[in-house]
């Protein structure tokens, strides 16, 4: 078996390729790489040709959730390739596509998008797939992403687990731990390969969406009009935010028509039985700028109101924010605050959010931020190594100056993969910029080293 790590020691637009001892191509993602400097995104990869060339005689491919930096490449995947992702990540990545059809500067694209995305297939958590000699089990996880998995792979009598995006301080943060004791996971996998977002950020934990809620409940009932900004397709966010406005001021829920849709899909989507994501029994209202109805309810009872960064969006604030009191007004900003942090170096930076952000601030209105991140902390990166206890522990989705061995414990630091690889018929190989930014790998595993336009809201740190 031949694993190969592209792009690893970055965040977002990792791949990650598997082939087995017979010939069998799998790919797990196909990410773009992030946006840079408020920039629309570069990718060596986003084309025909490239992708084509890139994954060869592939079988399948299998995207781990929805976000562009793990899925946005699959347009340029050739016909006749299977691609799975979930059932509600699908509904939702067609709705987005067309949504956007109706901008004219993204219609040809996002047509060739949802045509791309007619013959996709879906997976259902616990249940395998198989690709000839090679099976994929999908283990949905939290994530600021609804319908995120964590995928199993059995090749050639060895177990991988590759986790995706995950975190513990959702409200489903617990599922991975549990999925890993009931189908028995800990203590049987070869190869973990895991996310290391936070791998930098030494904060001794992170804060639990439940304890969010919370503080959205005191700002709610603090100031009469609520404006959030926050991501469209984040099931804990939009949990968060709707059941603090349902739990104590019950003022009218505005959104507009695209975040009305993904909300009902996620709550077709719900579990019954789970108290979680179930928006139906109080109303949501999509805005509307000649609704005389709407702006009567609005201005005599106040909202709160989910906006995004956008054309349209500014066109509504254009309308609601003159009639807002500065004093009674506050938005709650509830994304990553990198794209807001202007300061020098710092890659993540947008300018066009900064400035959406700034007109709040310049009118003499409250700012909030309410946030925590869609990612693992260095905690339960660590609590997931040791219940997994893999035999090789491949880290991806990290900074590239992130050392994610020297946060385990010595039992396991000495278990990371950073170099090439090959023991026990595991070949594992790196791209040359990965390479390029790896520190020293302890030879003690007895290695032989051998020398796009996307929304800012589709990642979330």
């Amino acid at each position: 078996m031949t694993i190969t790590i592209h792009r690893g020691n970055q965040i977002g637009g990792c791949i990650t390729e598997i082939v087995s001892s017979k010939g069998t191509r799998i790919f797990v993602d196909l990410g773009h790489n992030l946006p840079k400097d408020g920039q629309e995104s570069e990718d060596e990869y986003a084309s025909d040709e490239a992708i084509a060339s890139l994954i060869g005689d592939a079988r399948a491919i299998f995207y781990t959730h929805m976000h562009g930096d793990h899925v946005e490449l699959f347009q340029y995947v050739p016909d006749g390739i299977d691609q799975y992702i979930g059932p509600l990540a699908l509904k939702i990545m067609k709705a987005k596509y067309d949504h956007m059809t109706y901008a004219d500067d993204l219609k040809e694209n996002s047509l060739k998008c949802l045509k791309k995305l007619e013959p996709f297939k879906t997976y259902s958590k616990g249940r395998p797939i198989t690709i000839d000699d090679i099976t994929v089990t999908p283990f949905q996880v939290s994530h600021s992403s609804a319908d995120s998995y964590m995928l199993k792979i059995k090749c050639d009598g060895k177990t991988i687990l590759h986790t995706g995006d995950f975190r513990g301080h959702g409200y489903m943060g617990e599922g991975i731990y549990k999925v890993i004791d009931k189908y028995h996971i800990a203590g049987h996998v070869d190869i973990l390969i895991t996310e290391g977002t936070n791998v930098n950020n030494t904060s001794k934990s992170m804060c639990p969406e439940s304890e969010l809620k919370e503080k959205f409940k005191e700002e709610f009932r603090q100031y009469k009009n609520i404006f959030v900004l926050c991501t469209s397709t984040d099931a804990d966010r939009l949990e968060s935010i709707y059941s603090a406005n349902k739990e104590s001021v019950r003022r009218p829920f505005i959104v507009d028509t695209y975040q009305k849709e993904i909300i009902g899909l996620i709550s077709e989507q719900a579990e019954a039985g789970r108290r979680l994501y179930h928006f139906g029994p109080y109303k949501i209202y999509p805005y509307s700028p000649t609704n005389k109805k709407m702006d009567y309810m609005m201005r005599r009872h106040g909202f709160v109101m989910l906006i995004r960064s956008s054309g349209r969006f500014q066109s509504y604030l254009d309308v609601i924010l003159p009639f807002c009191k500065p004093e009674e007004t506050c938005l709650i900003y509830s994304q990553f605050h990198g794209y807001i942090d202007k300061r020098e170096g710092n890659s993540a930076f947008n300018q066009n959010l900064y400035d959406f952000v700034e007109q709040f601030r310049e009118k003499g209105c409250a700012f909030k931020i309410i946030h925590t991140s869609g990612h693992a902390s260095r905690q339960d990166l660590i609590r997931l190594c040791e219940q997994v206890n893999p035999k090789v522990i491949i880290p991806i989705h990290k900074d590239g100056n992130a050392d994610f061995a020297s946060i385990l414990p010595d039992e396991l630091r000495m278990r990371v993969c950073k170099f090439d690889y090959s023991k026990d018929r595991v070949d594992i190989f790196f791209d040359p910029a990965q390479k390029f930014h790896a520190s020293c790998w302890c030879q003690a595993m007895g290695a032989s080293a051998r020398g796009y336009r996307l929304y800012s809201e589709d990642t979330d740190k």
